[in-house]
C-alpha cells in the first residue's frame, strides 16, 4: 500500500487513540466499515480512544446523538471538539459577552456554558462552523473586526468540509472572507493546535509517544499530531489521496486505506 506500512503492529501496543471524524470514522452518514468492531477490540483491551472534530456546528449533545446513531455507544468523555479549548480560553480570559458566529445547536451550548450570546457590544468575536450564516451577520462581523485590537477567535480554520456530495465552505472559507473585507485573521484554538492533544493526554496521564492520531488531513490531524509528539497515521479513506501526501513535505508515520486495516493487527 505505501510508506513503512509493514509494521502496523507498531500501532496496536498504543494506549491512546484520537480519531479524526469526517473521513475516518465516517462519511456524512455513513459508518466506514471495520469502525464498530476496532472499537469494541479497544474497549475489550482496555484503551483509551478519543474521536476529534474542528467541524463545531454541531453541540457537543448533538454529536453524541450522531455517534451512537451509529451504535458507537460512546458517552461526552470520548469526544474532543474545536468548541471544548475556545470555550476553556474564553472562560480563562472571563469573556462573557460573545458574538458567536455558529449554529442554533452551538450557541445553546455556549449559553448552557454561562455565555451571554449578543450582536450588540460584544467583547469578542467568536467564529465557528456557521451553517447558518447571513450576509447580515458578515457585515456585523466586519464592522467589528476594523474597530481597533478587537478580540477575534476561531474555534477552527478548515477550509472546507467534506460531505457525500462533495465539498462545502468551512470556517476557513468564511474566515477568508473576513479576511478580504477586514484585513483580519482570528487566533486558532482547534485542530492543527496541538493543545487539543495535549490538554487530553495530560489530564489521562499518559506521554505523547504512548499515543496514536488517525486522519485523514495532512495539514490538520497529521501535522497536529506531529507538533504534539504522537504517532500519525494518515488514513485514505478522506480527503488526501496518495499523490497529495507524495507532493507534501508533512509525512505521516503510516498510512492505511481506512481504518479497518488496523482490525487483522488486532486479532
Amino acid at each position: 500500500m505505501a510508506n513503512h506500512n509493514h509494521n502496523l503492529s507498531e500501532l496496536t501496543e498504543k494506549l491512546v487513540y484520537f480519531f479524526d471524524l469526517d473521513g475516518t470514522i465516517y462519511l456524512g452518514n455513513k459508518l466506514f466499515e471495520g469502525v464498530l468492531d476496532l472499537i469494541e477490540i479497544l474497549r475489550n483491551k482496555k484503551k483509551k480512544f478519543y474521536f476529534l472534530s474542528n467541524n463545531s456546528s454541531k453541540s457537543t449533545t448533538d454529536y453524541l446523538k450522531k455517534l451512537n446513531n451509529f451504535n458507537l455507544d460512546v458517552s461526552r468523555e470520548n469526544i474532543i471538539l474545536s468548541q471544548h479549548p475556545t470555550i476553556d480560553y474564553l472562560k480563562k480570559n472571563n469573556y462573557k459577552k460573545i458574538f458567536l458566529m455558529g449554529t442554533q445547536s452551538l450557541k445553546e451550548e455556549f449559553r448552557q456554558e454561562g455565555f451571554d450570546l449578543t450582536e450588540e457590544d460584544p467583547e469578542i468575536l467568536v467564529l465557528a462552523f456557521d451553517q447558518e450564516l447571513t450576509y447580515d451577520r458578515l457585515v456585523k462581523a466586519s464592522y467589528l473586526l476594523q474597530k481597533e485590537d478587537f478580540p477575534y477567535i476561531a474555534t477552527h480554520l478548515d477550509n472546507r468540509c467534506p460531505t457525500e456530495e462533495g465539498y462545502i465552505p468551512d470556517a476557513g472559507g468564511i474566515a477568508a472572507l473576513l479576511y478580504k473585507a477586514t484585513e483580519r485573521s482570528p487566533r486558532v484554538f482547534g485542530k492543527p493546535n496541538k493543545e487539543m492533544l495535549l490538554f487530553k493526554l495530560e489530564q489521562v496521564g499518559v506521554s505523547p509517544e504512548d499515543a496514536v492520531m488517525f486522519g485523514d488531513r495532512l495539514y490538520t490531524d497529521i501535522i497536529m499530531g506531529i507538533k504534539a509528539g504522537v504517532t500519525t497515521c494518515c488514513v485514505l479513506s478522506g480527503e488526501m489521496t496518495m499523490d497529495m501526501i507524495n507532493k507534501s513535505e508533512l509525512k505521516p508515520d503510516f498510512i492505511i486505506n481506512g481504518i479497518w486495516e488496523l482490525l487483522n493487527e488486532f486479532k
